[in-house]
């Protein structure tokens, strides 16, 4: 899937995703984010990942940086 950063606060670990072909938010959550050594993760990116039903919530899992 892919989409972009809505908002993501590197201090508490959470973000929100927006998909691209849906427009559906999706949570982050930090331990969910594969970046490589000197990336960072940042509101307005465009990312790729997965999606895991948890909770009731959509969630983005296996997010990387496009």
């Amino acid at each position: 899937m892919k989409g972009k950063v809505k908002i993501y606060d590197s201090e508490r670990g959470f973000g929100i995703i927006v998909d691209t072909d849906s427009g559906k938010h999706l949570t982050l959550y930090a331990n969910n984010i594969k970046l490589k050594d000197g990336e960072i993760l940042n509101t307005g990116q465009d990312v790729v990942y997965d999606i895991e039903n948890k909770r009731h919530e959509h969630w983005a899992v296996n997010v990387e940086i496009m």
